[in-house]
């Protein structure tokens, strides 16, 4: 397995404060979003490269990994006291500040990654084309981004999402179908929903209160019918479409 390609968050960049519960909000919003534009991206690329190389030919179902593949930022280690550690028993802990805790991780919001093989000629089959290559850094920007959450989140409620992902993408991506839809949505929103309420359960079983108050953010965010994320990701695709109106069309990506 080669290893992960690690890069620095930006120097400009700022990691938001507020309390746990809120960044979570954010969190789980988010990572619905960057799952759905790493699909897009990564169905729209193969596509791109295939129409200007024909020899290069390779479903996008072939060319990911379900394993995060890059990393932009890294994690947190503290023993200073000015800084909390994270008690998975305590129902308040969604309470605490966000961006003070003593160990976090750099958690993903996608958490897939790019089939070596396959990526390797995707990378060199674009020819120069400006799509395809835009399309490579999207992607693998997609996949290496990052937020600071508290370590025990990341291998935890988390790290959930993280298997539904790997479970979902091959699905939809398979589908032959365009990847954004409302009824790709609404499938992502119910097997999360399914996912994290399973997880939740067991941690009310072993008394892991905070854990489970966690959960339920995650809950909520897939609870209000995903309106949001929807306007969202049609802006995207659209836009991202529009842009490049000669080499992607709309339609093959999106379905109102």
């Amino acid at each position: 397995m080669p290893p992960r390609e690690h890069s620095a968050a930006s120097p400009s960049g700022v990691n938001i404060s507020g309390t746990i519960g809120n960044a979570l909000l954010m969190h789980a919003r988010e990572r619905a979003v960057h799952f759905f534009m790493f699909i897009f991206a990564l169905d729209a690329l193969c596509r791109r490269v295939g129409v200007v190389n024909p020899a290069v030919k390779i479903a996008a179902a072939d060319a990911f990994r379900v394993a995060a593949t890059h990393q932009v930022d890294s994690g947190f280690r503290s023993k200073d006291p000015v800084h909390w550690g994270f008690d998975e028993d305590d129902p308040k802990v969604v309470l605490n500040s966000s961006t003070s805790c003593r160990n976090t991780d750099a958690a993903h919001f996608c958490n897939l990654g790019l089939e070596a093989v396959a990526w390797a000629r995707l990378a060199a089959g674009h020819g120069g084309d400006i799509h395809a290559f835009d399309l490579i850094e999207m992607v693998k920007r997609l996949a290496g981004n990052t937020k600071q959450m508290p370590q025990r989140i990341n291998i935890g409620p988390d790290r959930v999402i993280d298997v539904l992902h790997g479970e979902l993408a091959g699905v939809f991506l398979s589908a032959g179908k365009p990847v954004v839809s409302r009824a790709n949505l609404n499938a992502y929103l119910a097997a999360a929903t399914a996912a994290m309420s399973d997880y939740k359960a067991e941690q009310l079983r072993l008394k892991r209160l905070g854990l489970a108050a966690c959960c339920d953010v995650y809950l909520d965010v897939y609870a209000n019918g995903g309106d949001d994320i929807w306007m969202t990701l049609t802006g995207y695709v659209w836009a991202e479409c529009g842009a490049r109106r000669d080499a992607l069309a709309v339609a093959d990506y999106l379905d109102w």
